[in-house]
């Protein structure tokens, strides 16, 4: 009988608190008098206690709040994840800190709470079909997986924690990817992840226009000027580098010049008078942003990007007319008469191939390396190279040259063999694409796909002479429109299906 009396006091207890909490979320006399209190006990642990203790304390609430709403609303994870990636600089330039602030961490653990909550819902668990597990890019995505896991047995390595950290990211971004197409499960969806993209880098490009304009914060110059190698990146031959929020100017040019090529071709595809006009305003923004970092690879990005735009639409006529005025812009940058302005001094740069002090070192240091990879076919072990390598692998022959480069980073990493498989990877992910974008027969899914695609192909580009794929927040935009290739011509009713062709 007692046992019987505890159990309904129990229900009664579990039911009246989820009457409150869940159901009424607080809006009731008893949430009034709850909060009230919480209020109260605040005031007396920030006046009695400490003021830290009460900051402590909000900081950790709003922790688990930010947690709990990832969880329940995945979508809003989803899209928390791309905005913490613009502030995630902010505190080590506010506090100048010599040490490192994990920051980093940050869009990880925000993009497993929204996966957790995609696992939690069966309307996002309904898109897991066998069209995502037999696509080409989610099949070597788990190659490259595999790898991975087989690195940890490399010979060459020294530290399982370097082989962890870079491992745990890349897991990261796996994910990232499952919960992005989960989440864009609608045309809906796309234009608005879309519109959110180009809010995001618009907001970033000008933040660095204002640094050109205005000059740096005060909190910016004191933290720029705190590190001696810092300044020497940042500042060659007296021309500043402009970064916006991001972490130094390579990636910034790179995030500015991927979705300057991205506006560029919403406005050149748009029909609306309007949106023309504001796309042609974000194209100006962004190249400018990016010209102000510096950065000659966002300037190569540009031009491959528009070549690779103009390959895909050979076709149509106002095509080869942009062609036309486009390579027209190139050559007037190169032969105008121009000589002592910094930023298109170092635009021309771009072009001037070896014969840029920056190339000959490069190409000096991958004649260094190619003996290695010749010999170790597997590579030297994950983040076992440059600045990686002398934090996880001290004295390891390849801590002590700067990859400088991507490929060059996964040649020294993972050997030939993993280089290989990467390429094998954007070989699926071109072919993807391809087929997608010529399936389609929607104009506005057409348009969508293309303003995407050709823009992380300006990232592949970029990984020639940077290491592109893998800084914050453009990374998870390369994997978010890997899923919208996958899926984008679900959502056309005539798209064209080459299995039913080939039957008739």
């Amino acid at each position: 009988m007692e046992r019987n009396l505890f159990n309904r006091t129990k229900g009664a207890l579990t039911e009246t608190l989820r009457y409150h909490l869940v159901t009424k979320k607080l809006n009731t006399p008893l949430g009034f008098a709850v909060l009230g209190l919480v209020a109260m006990l605040m005031s007396y642990v920030t006046v009695v206690v400490d003021v830290k203790l009460s900051v402590l304390i909000v900081g950790l609430l709003g922790v688990l709040l930010l947690c709990g709403l990832c969880i329940v609303y995945p979508l809003f994870g989803f899209y928390a994840a791309y905005c913490t990636t613009l502030f995630m600089m902010l505190p080590a330039r506010l506090s100048n800190s010599a040490l490192p602030i994990p920051t980093g961490l940050i869009p990880e653990y925000l993009a497993y709470l929204a996966m957790l909550g995609v696992l939690t819902k069966q309307q996002y668990r309904n898109e897991m079909n066998t069209r995502f597990w037999k696509n080409a890019i989610m099949v070597w995505m788990l190659v490259l997986v595999g790898y991975y896991i087989l690195q940890l047995g490399n010979p060459s390595g020294k530290s399982v924690f370097g082989w962890f950290n870079f491992f745990r990211k890349q897991i990261s971004f796996v994910a990232f990817f499952y919960i992005s197409y989960c989440l864009l499960n609608s045309r809906k969806a796309i234009i608005q992840f879309t519109w959110f993209w180009v809010g995001l880098s618009t907001f970033n490009a000008l933040f660095a226009c204002q640094q050109q304009w205005f000059g740096f914060a005060r909190y910016e110059e004191i933290w720029l000027m705190a590190d001696e190698k810092r300044y020497a990146l940042f500042v060659n031959f007296g021309f500043i580098r402009r970064f916006g929020l991001l972490s130094d100017p390579a990636a910034a040019g790179i995030l500015y010049s991927c979705s300057c090529v991205m506006v560029l071709v919403l406005a050149l595809r748009s029909t609306k008078t309007w949106q023309k006009v504001l796309y042609w305003i974000l194209t100006a923004i962004h190249f400018m942003a990016s010209s102000y970092t510096g950065t000659r690879t966002g300037t190569m990005m540009i031009v491959a990007g528009m070549v690779f735009y103009v390959i895909l639409n050979l076709y149509e006529k106002k095509t080869l007319i942009f062609s036309g005025v486009f390579a027209v812009m190139i050559v007037g940058l190169m032969v105008a008469p121009i000589y002592n302005n910094m930023i298109i001094n170092r635009l021309r740069s771009t072009f001037e191939g070896s014969k840029d002090p920056s190339a000959m070192a490069r190409d000096l240091n991958r004649a260094i390396v190619q003996p290695y990879a010749y010999t170790h076919p597997i590579g030297g072990g994950l983040n076992s190279s440059g600045n990686m390598g002398q934090l996880y692998h001290p004295g390891h022959p390849m801590s002590m040259i700067p990859p400088d480069s991507g490929f060059m980073q996964t040649m020294m990493e993972q050997g030939p063999i993993g280089l290989a498989l990467l390429l094998i990877f954007y070989y699926a992910l071109m072919r993807t694409g391809i087929k997608s974008y010529y399936q389609l027969r929607d104009p506005e899914l057409k348009t969508l796909l293309v303003c995407h695609f050709v823009s992380i192909f300006t990232l592949m580009v970029a990984q020639y002479s940077q290491l592109a794929i893998g800084q914050y927040p453009s990374v998870l935009y390369f994997y978010s429109v890997l899923a919208l290739l996958v899926k984008m011509p679900q959502y056309d009713e005539n798209a064209y299906q080459p299995q039913i062709a080939e039957k008739n």
